[in-house]
């Protein structure tokens, strides 16, 4: 079922990768690491012609260009090709559309803080003239009552 297609070319057909275990029949790749050679991970293509299939191949290959492959998965018909592209396309639009909608609503709320500044500032300007307007009042009630106290001693 496994299928190998020589070197991996180093493109961004890999997503997803994990190590490789609980297999009977591990694979590995030819890079060593303390004179031991490393498990090979299992990795997703999700190229055009690839979408959505599993292979074999070295952790290492942007680095180390090591480029040990072998597909797990067969390869698949041209209607599933066809569909998971075009439900990877329609994700890639979607989280644009999200992106996008998400920008939206910042700049959205970003002007609702703003006008809910100004009515603050406003409030408080009101604050103070109302507080001016009760200081005189309260000034002129202080008067008033002196005048009558004096009026009544005289």
């Amino acid at each position: 079922m496994s299928f190998n297609s020589g070197s991996a070319s180093g493109s961004s057909s890999w997503r997803s990768r994990r190590q490789f275990e609980g297999s009977d029949n591990p694979k590995f790749c030819t890079c060593e690491f303390e004179g031991k050679r490393l498990k090979a991970s299992i990795m997703t293509s999700w190229t055009e012609e690839n979408p959505g299939r599993r292979f074999y191949g070295c952790r290492n290959w942007k680095s180390k260009n090591c480029g040990y492959f072998d597909w797990i998965d067969e390869p698949i018909t041209e209607r599933a090709k066809e569909v998971i592209n075009d439900l990877k396309n329609e994700n890639v639009k979607l989280m644009k559309t999200k992106n996008e909608s998400s920008k939206t609503a910042t700049i959205d709320m970003e002007c609702e803080i703003g006008m809910l500044w100004d009515v603050v500032q406003e409030m408080k300007e009101d604050s103070n003239k109302m507080m001016k307007k009760i200081r005189l009042v309260s000034f002129l009630f202080l008067a008033s009552w002196l005048v009558f106290a004096y009026l009544a001693i005289a």
